[in-house]
């Protein structure tokens, strides 16, 4: 067992993934993410303002050389229970890590389907404090 997760005190830490935005940094203190939520306020509206019922996102991190690595996929389909607008998650990063977030489309290829638009992603967790 690590000292770091049992013995170190910790700060509530958050961060808000906006749709076509990469968030690259370097990790001044260790942190975790727990949890990474849909902001519905985010989801695509038809012609008529009206929010369309299903969306689709992943959330992404790029980590040193490794590149485009999911972390969840996240949606609200109301009439198929496929994805979750919320996402439990169990993720560390160390000190001096270069690391970058982002959301994307879960298909790419469906450029012209508002389905298929990346949503606002709210990630919440602590940080540890040294």
């Amino acid at each position: 067992m690590s000292c770091l997760n049992t013995c170190s005190p910790k700060s509530f830490w958050s961060m808000v993934i906006k749709p076509k935005n990469k968030y690259s940094f370097t990790v001044e203190r260790s942190f975790h993410i727990s949890k990474a939520v849909i902001d519905f306020s985010s989801r695509p509206r038809d012609n008529y303002g009206v929010y369309l019922h299903s969306a689709m996102t992943s959330l992404v991190v790029d980590c040193g050389d490794q590149k485009g690595i999911i972390l969840c996929n996240l949606g609200n389909q109301e009439t198929k229970k496929m994805l979750r607008p919320e996402a439990d998650l169990d993720v560390h990063f160390q000190t001096g890590q270069e690391i970058t977030l982002y959301s994307v489309k879960l298909h790419p290829d469906e450029s012209t389907n508002n389905l298929y638009q990346t949503l606002t992603i709210h990630l919440s967790g602590y940080e540890f404090i040294v």
